[in-house]
């Protein structure tokens, strides 16, 4: 209201001072028109020039209160139109003369909130029970051990699970949106969708199966996988996509081939050296009255084929050793949740305690099996040695993995520990077997030896190795909360051109780079690259590229002042050129983006040949968008675009925290952009790069006049 007052008093101020002086400037021109001329000529020509400059200084001080200001509150209006934000904030000038209407519009802004507010509200209550039903399914998911996969008629994956993340091994190459065909052959896929296809297609009134088994290897043919494909239909029976379950074979193949050439010995190596031997004996006992040289040569045959026959045993139970032949089911067990069960089974015996030692590892076998054997040594070896105190402990040895219990006292005597495996294990249990039995089904020969510690020793069990990695990084596996997206299921056309999609049907990842410095042409390099998924318009936070890049040279530090990033940090990670080819398989044939991508672009593509990728794929940029849609009186740097959309930025300066931020806004633009009929990504990238073009020349422009001024 001052601003407005004020700029009314000037501008009367002004007027009345030029109609004053342009009326005394006509009178003493009128009196004195019958002189020489000059003088009436100078004063009319000031008075004019008079009137000009208040002109003047009335427009700008319109343009300064009151255009600029209605300006910049008609693209708040914008924003405020365009955007599904609920919280979205009206951007309302400081200083600006335009009365009741920036009130007016701020009370409409806050009624168009509150409007949404309930909207919101109302759609959170009607899918309420959605939300519950969507958490049954990540539950129910999640909790599977076999890898789930849910895929449209175009192969993209629109759903999963972690355990398909860990079976498949590809963390880089699974995501929504993502070709099932970039982690597994594509061959035994489409064969076997084929003939489901088939049979939903039979037009008879047998019962129908619409699912089948599979067995396929992944894209790099180093694992094995056995799979079951089940069609997906709508209501109408118009087949959708399919269901895709996996169980890793990879293990079994060496499990497989023992038993195969088990068989094989017994079947036909040892049956021939049996039959020399039957036949020999039987030639004796038939002819108690050969001459001595002729017994003694079928003695020798009788020898010699003893000897190999013992030789193929041992060489047989060489080979044999430590694999599990019987079809016992066995499962990978953690040793951590082994000793809390011991615990509580040794309740009985209050005296007695265990003890977890090191870091738990995890082993394969009978959870419950192991268990009780252990009940039983642990038992036998109280009464045998009096100690009360045992400690256990899992260490990594050559594909075993060695449980040693230790106490304090002396070592356990081989004779002992074999009278032990004649004891009967699981005390009444259904199914209770000998401690030996137990240990034998595990391919486990267990021994006494010293301690480390004086005065200790211990009983070392081989156990069989995990199917896991051991001491898996948690960050590589992160808990997935968008881990599927049914919007997938749309049956998508073909199109002439990639430029023709909508932007919502587009896959985007959201990237940025932090480097040693701003010049990558005198030698700065990437120290940090971090990349988050954007699909159907969600930011999928559980889909994230976050690497550290040695960058093989010291980082300066006025660099390391800005990210924080620091040589200790990443003296032991890999080099550019082995996580480009990651973020490559990450990236996909999603459209990149990136706030000021021409920067991050230049260093990645002076890399890329090195690393032997190439990065063709559509690339927008957040800065342009920004421009594009509010114009170049706003700051658009990320900052100023993040308080702008009220987006926080968390973790501001490190690649993953900034390409979030980016993400966001994506999704911010995207809702403007279609508001404002920007629906496909060759509109979007045609009207970005005009936007460059037209940032470049006014930045020459700029540069020109400065030098001509510098000049």
């Amino acid at each position: 209201m001052r601003a407005r007052n004020l700029t009314i008093v000037l501008c009367t101020l002004q007027t009345v001072l030029a109609i004053a002086v342009l009326v005394i400037a006509v009178r003493y021109v009128i009196a004195n028109e019958v002189g020489d001329g000059a003088g009436p000529g100078v004063v009319l020509t000031l008075a004019i020039l008079l009137l000009a400059a208040c002109g003047l200084f009335c427009w700008w001080t319109m343009e300064r209160l009151v255009m600029r200001p209605g300006r910049k509150l008609a693209r708040g209006i914008n924003a405020l139109l365009e955007s599904r934000n609920v919280e979205q904030e009206l951007s309302l000038p400081q200083r600006h003369a335009l009365a009741e209407l920036a009130p007016a519009v701020t009370a409409l802004a806050d009624a168009l909130r509150l409007s949404r507010r309930e909207t919101h509200k109302a759609t959170q209550s009607a899918t309420a029970e959605l939300s519950e039903q969507k958490a049954w399914l990540e539950v129910i998911l999640q909790g599977l051990t076999e890898g789930v996969l849910v895929c449209n008629r175009q192969h993209q994956i629109m759903l999963y699970n972690r355990a398909a993340v860990a079976i498949l091994g590809q963390p880089e190459a699974i995501g929504l949106g993502r070709p099932l065909h970039g982690v597994l052959s594509e061959a035994p896929l489409q064969h076997t969708m084929e003939r489901l296809e088939w049979r939903h297609r039979r037009q008879d009134d047998e019962p129908v199966e619409f699912s089948a088994p599979f067995v396929c290897t992944s894209v790099d043919s180093e694992r094995m996988f056995h799979g079951r494909m089940a069609l997906m239909q709508e209501h109408d029976g118009a087949v959708t996509g399919y269901l895709v379950t996996l169980v890793d074979i990879s293990a079994d193949l060496g499990r497989m081939a023992q038993i195969d050439h088990v068989r094989r010995v017994l079947t036909r190596d040892m049956r021939g050296m049996v039959g020399n031997l039957r036949a020999a004996a039987e030639t004796r006992m038939a002819y108690p009255d050969m001459s001595a040289e002729e017994q003694a040569s079928f003695d020798q045959v009788i020898n010699k084929e003893s000897e190999r026959l013992s030789e193929a045993i041992d060489e047989l139970a060489k080979r044999i050793h430590g694999y599990n032949m019987s079809r016992w089911p066995m499962a990978d067990v953690f040793v951590g949740d082994l000793v809390n069960c011991l615990e509580h089974r040794l309740s009985d015996l209050p005296t007695v305690h265990v003890k977890l030692a090191g870091s738990p590892l995890w082993v394969h076998g009978d959870s419950l099996s192991l268990m009780l054997a252990l009940d039983c040594l642990l038992r036998q070896l109280h009464d045998h040695t009096g100690a009360e105190l045992f400690e256990i402990e899992s260490l990594l040895g050559d594909r075993r993995v060695y449980l040693d219990i230790s106490w304090a006292g002396n070592m356990l005597p081989s004779s002992v520990l074999n009278q032990w495996f004649e004891l009967p294990c699981g005390y009444g249990e259904p199914g209770g077997q000998s401690l030996g039995d137990t240990l034998e089904r595990h391919g486990c020969e267990p021994w006494s030896q010293p301690s480390s510690r004086e005065g200790h020793a211990l009983l070392r069990l081989p156990l069989m190795d995990s199917r896991r990695p051991q001491f898996m990084d948690e960050e590589r596996l992160p808990a997935r909360p968008e881990f599927y997206d049914f919007g997938l299921l749309q049956d998508f056309r073909e199109r002439d051109a990639l430029s023709g999609k909508q932007l919502t049907e587009l896959s985007f990842v959201v990237f940025d780079c932090e480097m040693t410095g701003l010049n990558p042409e005198q030698g700065d390099e990437i120290i940090a690259i971090a990349g988050v998924r954007v699909v159907n318009g969600r930011v999928l936070t559980g889909e994230t590229f976050d690497r550290l890049v040695n960058p093989g040279r010291p980082i300066p530090a006025g660099s390391i002042r800005f990210h924080g990033i620091t040589d200790q940090d990443v003296a032991n990670k890999p080099a550019i050129t082995e996580v480009l080819p990651e973020f490559h398989a990450f990236a996909g044939d999603a459209v990149l983006v990136a706030h000021n991508a021409a920067f991050d672009m230049k260093f990645i593509s002076l890399r890329q040949r090195q690393a032997g990728v190439s990065f063709d794929n559509p690339v927008l940029d957040t800065l342009l968008l920004s421009a594009l849609l509010d114009g170049e009186e706003e700051s658009h740097s990320l900052d100023a675009l993040c308080d702008r959309y009220g987006i926080a930025i968390s973790g501001r300066h490190t690649a993953l925290g900034d390409a979030m931020a980016t993400a966001r806004l994506l999704v911010r633009f995207i809702d403007r952009l279609k508001a404002q009929g920007k629906t496909t990504l060759g509109q979007v990238m045609r009207d970005s790069h005009m936007e460059a073009e037209l940032r470049h020349r006014s930045a020459v422009f700029g540069a020109g006049e400065a030098g001509r001024a510098g000049g």
